[in-house]
């Protein structure tokens, strides 16, 4: 079977969106109920706290200088944190035409899955093969925990098309 595609930056981003979101569901138990712990015992700390502390509470007293030369600090730093996530996300793109975006071509074989761009060809044993996801029409076949093999949803012309992809790929998995 053989898949000609063509992938966009919007492709890419929501393929990313989608990897990084089905790393972070991936977290164990006991990182969970960690953090459900610290939750509550800092919830818990500070209500033990202001109850000691409510008579003593005058807004008449506060001293609002040295809240803002305080806060400033803090929120530079929090502009300059987001500035700079929104910049590794762009940097992040892959190059049009390059590995990642532009057009190729899959082969699926009974020994694996041969990828083919302008640049060169890959080629993928069914063991390297995690699993098969689909995510807004978009096919996202795994081979490695964040990389995959990304399918957009206008690759297929029907949707028997596409389940017929997907189940070809099951019977190796």
């Amino acid at each position: 079977m053989i898949k000609n595609i063509t992938i966009t930056k919007q492709d890419y981003l929501e393929y990313s969106k989608f990897a990084v979101s089905r790393l972070c569901n991936a977290k164990s138990k006991a990182s969970s109920s960690f953090l459900k712990n610290m939750i509550i015992w800092f919830v818990l700390a500070v209500t033990f706290m202001s109850v000691f502390q409510l008579k003593s509470i005058r807004f008449n007293d506060f001293h609002w200088q040295s809240a803002l030369i305080t806060a400033i600090p803090f929120s530079i730093l929090l502009i300059v944190f987001l500035y700079n996530i929104n910049k590794f996300k762009r940097l992040s793109i892959p190059n049009d035409n390059g590995l990642v975006i532009g057009k190729k071509s899959l082969e699926f074989q009974a020994d694996g899955i041969t990828e083919i761009n302008s640049l060169g060809h890959c080629f993928y044993k069914w063991e390297a093969v995690e699993v098969i996801e689909e995510h807004i029409g978009n096919v996202y076949i795994f081979v490695d925990k964040l990389s995959a093999l990304i399918i957009p949803a206008n690759s297929f012309a029907s949707e028997a098309e596409k389940d017929e992809l997907k189940a070809f790929v099951q019977k190796f998995l």
